[in-house]
């Protein structure tokens, strides 16, 4: 039942990049699956995921719904321009977050326009 959502989250446990070292994403990925069966409404699913260690007091689960934000590809490797990968890590959560919420891509708009895209390269 969950599949659809951790495939559109880029759920992984591992890096994703050349060194690919196994981190632990797998309480995010239960976490998921006990929102689904205990059929959370969709707008505490969303905002627990997007912002659940901003709201007010917020519990450990609330906390963990976070890990949304953390299964984008993190690299280790040595030598890496620190500036570069935070721009590619907010790049990546704006992508997804734009594909799985908002239902539409908008990678093309980092580079160029197309004529029917929803998003032009000026608004990204």
């Amino acid at each position: 039942m969950t599949s659809s959502w951790l495939d559109v989250a880029r759920y992984s446990d591992t890096h994703g990049y050349q060194d690919d070292l196994e981190r632990t994403m797998w309480p995010w990925r239960d976490w998921v699956i006990s929102a689904f069966n205990r059929n959370m409404p969709y707008n505490d699913f969303v905002t627990w995921q997007l912002a659940g260690d901003l709201l007010p007091e917020a519990t450990l689960e609330q906390i963990l719904a976070t890990g949304f934000n953390r299964n984008h590809k993190i690299t280790q490797e040595g030598g890496v321009i620190d500036e570069e990968y935070r721009v590619e890590y907010v790049l990546d959560r704006t992508n997804t977050v734009s594909k799985s919420l908002l239902g539409l891509t908008m990678e093309c708009a980092q580079c160029h326009d197309h004529k029917y895209d929803p998003i032009s390269q000026k608004e990204s």
